[in-house]
């Protein structure tokens, strides 16, 4: 299931693509995720929580078949009628997300594909490539908002003030942050899409492809759907937080706890195979699939032969 794929497999997720025929709830799995892992709202008891349609810690972003560039999800400037930043749901959620840095948040795109994802999302795309740890520990990437401040001291103010009005509770990191380095991805963002592959949507280009994890979620329980018991009944994760927020970036951070000679030979020879073809897997699948190794073992699975035939059917596209 998808919730044991996150839970067990926490790694270096990009982009989760949820991909299978409709109506076998995709994007409902994203809520669920959510729910379970909710350590912000506060719940009676468990039925409260999974009637909470809208936990703090999820969005759901219904991607439009009009959208061809970054101003649909990270907004622009206007200077109709006055100066001001259009904001969008993506960013408010973002800046949610910093405000709550030791909970995962669950971004959800609907459709995924009704546009050009390589159009709509380039400045996300472009954000993640840039991943590192700065000197003083932080989790840092490219900003996909420029510094505040460089918008002039009173739009800058103007910008603040809207997520106030919006009921956010920033911390004055959070706050110097957005001024200084501007609005960049936070380490406990997981962003995951749904698709339906038909005559109304786009293909992925490799660019979009390189940078996620792809699940088919194909097949339908029926028998279990009638009593109540498919596979979206997930535990609460809440205790399990950490492993969705605080997963390494880089496989030189776990190389030497796992047979990583073993997961290179195993590359190359997929590269073997792939030979003569444009599928051939890079340095950045060379990246994950040591870390989905290494988080394999921290889990306690341990098992190189099953971790690697996931890594395999989530990250070789037909």
């Amino acid at each position: 299931s998808v919730s044991a794929f996150l839970l067990n497999r926490s790694s270096d997720l990009e982009i989760i693509l949820l991909a299978g025929i409709s109506g076998t709830g995709k994007s409902r799995i994203v809520r669920k995720l959510a729910q379970a892992t909710d350590d912000i709202d506060t719940f009676i008891n468990d039925e409260d929580r999974w009637k909470c349609s809208r936990p703090t810690n999820f969005e759901l972003i219904q991607v439009k078949p009009n959208w061809h560039n970054s101003m649909d999800v990270v907004g622009f400037q206007s200077n109709i009628p006055i100066p001001h930043y259009e904001f969008t749901p993506f960013v408010d959620f973002v800046v949610k997300a910093w405000c709550h840095e030791n909970t995962p948040f669950f971004l959800c795109l609907d459709e995924m594909n009704l546009a050009p994802v390589e159009e709509y999302f380039a400045a996300f795309l472009s954000a993640i490539e840039s991943r590192s740890i700065g000197e003083d520990g932080e989790f840092e990437t490219d900003p996909i908002i420029k510094p505040f401040d460089s918008f002039g001291s009173e739009l800058s103010g103007e910008m603040m003030n809207h997520f106030v009005e919006m009921g956010y509770d920033l911390p004055k990191n959070v706050e110097t942050r957005l001024r200084k380095k501007g609005l960049t991805l936070p380490k406990n963002l997981i962003v995951m899409g749904t698709v339906n592959m038909d005559e109304t949507t786009f293909s992925f280009s490799r660019k979009v492809l390189d940078r996620a994890m792809s699940i088919e979620m194909n097949e339908v329980d029926y028998d279990g759907f009638i009593e109540g018991k498919t596979e979206y009944n997930i535990p609460i994760l809440t205790e399990q937080n950490s492993l969705f927020v605080n997963r390494p970036i880089s496989a030189q951070e776990v190389k030497d706890g796992i047979e990583v000679q073993n997961v290179m030979n195993f590359l190359k020879g997929v590269n073997d195979i792939l030979e003569g073809t444009p599928f051939k897997l890079g340095y950045r699948a060379a990246n994950e699939a040591i870390l989905y190794v290494a988080a394999d073992k921290v889990v306690g699975a341990d098992n190189l032969n099953a971790a690697l035939d996931e890594f395999t059917l989530m990250k070789i596209h037909s």
